[in-house]
């Protein structure tokens, strides 16, 4: 099948792929079409067969491309990592840096949640390169830190991971419900709030090793 005459490749394709990351997020991979990707990315459904080849090529791209922009927040909580900083310091401003990049990547965690519900789990390939690393990266750089053992830092990261990703899925109104909030930007303080005192009892001292 020829390349679509005068197409810029690179942003055909990216265009392709950011509709298609929208649309299984919102409907999964079983209620999402060809059809539908190519009417999102306003290309003919030959042209998103050309660039993945099939519905399944498609979504193996979404899946890499969803890992891989997740894959960025060890760079987000590295960036707070400083020589001589306080363990409530540290833990404040990667708290708050990880809070941030979650709500900025939205739709790629709901594409995650999407995916594992779909598929059962992640695959032991994408396990290992994206979960196991950002894990073992993070866990070793706090566990120095924090005087625990990488394996005690690794089950208490991911599950403030997990309370960020789940407060970053509720809608404004919801939020303002769990926290008492009136808008949207104070119902978010609350949260931030709640996150950093539940570092604090996981990682700072006196906290149970």
């Amino acid at each position: 099948m020829a390349r679509p005459v005068g197409a810029d490749a690179a942003a055909t394709k990216a265009r392709i792929l950011d509709a298609a990351r929208a649309l299984v997020a919102e409907h999964g991979i079983d209620g999402t079409s060809i059809r539908d990707i190519a009417a999102g990315s306003s290309v003919s459904l030959a042209t998103v067969l050309h660039y993945f080849g099939s519905k399944e090529g498609l979504y193996d791209a979404c899946i890499d491309a969803m890992y891989a922009e997740l894959d960025q927040m060890r760079d987000a909580i590295f960036a707070t990592f400083r020589p001589g900083a306080t363990v409530e310091l540290l833990l404040d401003e990667a708290v708050v840096a990880a809070a941030r990049f979650v709500r900025q990547h939205r739709q790629a965690n709901r594409m995650l949640l999407r995916t594992i519900l779909d598929e059962g789990g992640m695959r032991p390939e994408r396990r290992d390169r994206y979960l196991g690393a950002f894990l073992d990266d993070v866990a070793g750089g706090l566990a120095t830190v924090v005087g625990m053992a990488p394996a005690q830092v690794k089950i208490r990261l991911q599950s403030l991971v997990h309370l960020m990703v789940r407060y970053s899925l509720h809608p404004s109104a919801e939020l303002k419900m769990i926290t008492g909030a009136t808008t949207e930007a104070e119902a978010i303080a609350v949260v931030d709030r709640h996150l950093l005192e539940v570092a604090r009892a996981l990682f700072g001292p006196g906290r149970n090793a």
